[in-house]
């Protein structure tokens, strides 16, 4: 009996998009933006805010209310100067505690 070899990443992605949509067909540029991407957007979405509030937290962003209520973030200041001063060695965290 043969064996079916691991198939590779993005693989998962692609079969979760069609898992939900049975009737979809698209070329390799609309399956990347539309089917990955989707995916993948879908997997992150629940780990984005609390990531986005420890970045805050921690002094990597700053966090600004429009006048309808939204909230926008940008990098804080002291951040931006850290990646001023090393153009060639940005600070990223790696990982948000």
């Amino acid at each position: 009996m043969l064996s079916n070899p691991p198939l590779p990443s993005p693989a998962s992605e692609i079969l979760d998009y069609l898992a939900r949509h049975p009737e979809a067909q698209d070329t390799l540029d609309g399956i990347l933006h539309w089917w990955v991407l989707d995916s993948c957007v879908k997997r992150w979405a629940p780990r984005i805010a609390e990531t986005v509030a420890k970045l805050v937290e921690q002094g990597f962003l700053k966090e600004k209310r429009s006048s309808d209520g939204q909230t926008f973030y940008h990098v804080s200041p002291s951040y931006l100067f850290t990646l001023q001063q090393q153009p060639t060695q940005h600070s990223i965290p790696t990982e948000v505690e």
